[in-house]
């Protein structure tokens, strides 16, 4: 008789997880033993309980696309995701209606059917930020599409959703939407993806140059530092430590997709070294960066938060639980109450990278630092920006011919 057995494999991030299984053991304790356990086919599920309240969320894997490892692990990184959805609606009913309407939407036609079948099988192999990316799309603004039959969606119907969007999104966000929206349906292959180029969407300058001064820096940089700290009897406490946690590995240049994903085993503590899998990083390529005296402090306190013993071997777990909103949130009222314009999370590595061209950094280390893939993206990006930096070429210029 199929039954969902837990699994309680050491050094893995298996808390509430089960294998559906027709195996009488008790739990699954190995990969080995898992490996005997599952077909071409497998599913898991996972558990949480917000206060009182119980639920539940089942994934299917296909095992020639995800290795059991690979798959627990996933689902893992679901957890918080699972958890915030129970909290916030009582119920998985609305997951649990996806996962049940997998087997027969291919039949169907509505928009709502097809984005729901989807982004069940998208999630066996694409990365997480390209889920969310898809889910916000769909599934949020896409909400006037969801009861129409997709084969009879119009350019004009899109066209309305994005100028709509354009009275209170940034022209960025609306031409990613477009982007992601365009890619499923041309998946979905209907006729309005024929149609996308006659879309008139809004132009976009990613290139958004850091202007604040060096003192508006430093206190930036101060206030993110000893984030939400209070000293109590000569000692400091945080009221929002996580998150204190965050903004240290975002000074030290990483991309909020980074940090939130970085788990215990991408730390080294012999060599003092962390790194960003080739999976998580931006250019694909795996990076390496060294521990600083801030970051063990921030690495020691998550662990102490989240009970680890970081003497032990380490969990392949995520060292934070939070998704980029939050730490958003935290951001913006952190520069609100400095009285600062906005900045965007990813406006830290401006930041960063633009002080330390104005002050002589070798465009090299910086470069290093962002996780570029080549020395002329950093240049291209941050090289010869400001007008001090300009009097400074003109300085050295004259020190050089001087005497000519």
């Amino acid at each position: 008789m199929n039954k969902y057995i837990s699994i309680k494999i050491p050094n893995k991030d298996c808390k509430g997880i089960f294998l559906f299984t027709d195996s009488n053991i008790k739990s699954i304790n190995s990969d080995t033993q898992a490996k005997k356990l599952i077909s071409d086919e497998f599913k898991l599920q996972i558990q949480v309980r917000v206060n009182s309240v119980r639920g539940k969320k089942t994934f299917t894997f296909k095992r020639k696309q995800k290795t059991f490892l690979k798959a627990l692990e996933y689902v893992a990184s679901k957890r918080e995701e699972v958890r915030e959805t129970l909290k916030e609606n009582g119920t998985l009913k609305e997951q649990k209606k996806v996962i049940e309407n997998v087997a027969t939407s291919k039949y169907k036609d509505t928009f709502f059917d097809r984005m729901n079948y989807f982004l069940e099988t998208k999630t066996v192999s694409a990365r997480p930020s390209t889920i969310q990316n898809y889910i916000t799309a769909l599934k949020t603004h896409s909400k006037p599409l969801h009861n129409k039959n997709i084969n009879e969606i119009t350019i004009d119907e899109v066209q309305v959703i994005i100028n709509d969007m354009l009275t209170n999104r940034a022209s960025s966000t609306v031409v990613l939407y477009a982007h992601t929206l365009g890619a499923f349906l041309k998946k979905q292959k209907v006729s309005v993806s024929k149609e996308w180029d006659e879309l008139e969407l809004p132009e976009v300058d990613n290139k958004i140059d850091y202007s604040l001064g060096f003192d508006d820096t430093k206190k930036i940089i101060a206030a993110m530092r000893n984030y939400s700290g209070t000293l109590i009897g000569g000692k400091l406490f945080y009221s929002f430590e996580e998150i204190r946690n965050i903004f240290i590995f975002l000074l030290t240049g990483r991309r909020i997709n980074e940090v939130l994903n970085l788990k215990y085993t991408d730390i080294n503590f012999e060599t003092k070294t962390f790194t960003i899998p080739a999976t998580t990083a931006k250019g694909k390529k795996e990076l390496v960066f060294n521990i600083d005296d801030n970051l063990l402090e921030a690495i020691q306190s998550q662990a102490r938060l989240q009970n680890i013993n970081l003497n032990k071997p380490l969990l392949d777990k995520r060292l934070f639980k939070y998704t980029k909103e939050t730490p958003r949130v935290h951001f913006q009222g952190l520069l609100k109450a400095l009285g600062l314009p906005k900045l965007r999370l990813h406006d830290i590595r401006h930041m960063i990278a633009t002080t330390l061209v104005q002050n002589k950094v070798p465009i090299q280390d910086i470069s290093v630092m962002l996780g570029h893939s080549s020395i002329a993206i950093t240049e291209t990006r941050y090289a010869s920006k400001s007008k001090d930096q300009a009097s400074r070429a003109t300085d050295a210029l004259n020190d050089i011919i001087g005497g000519a």
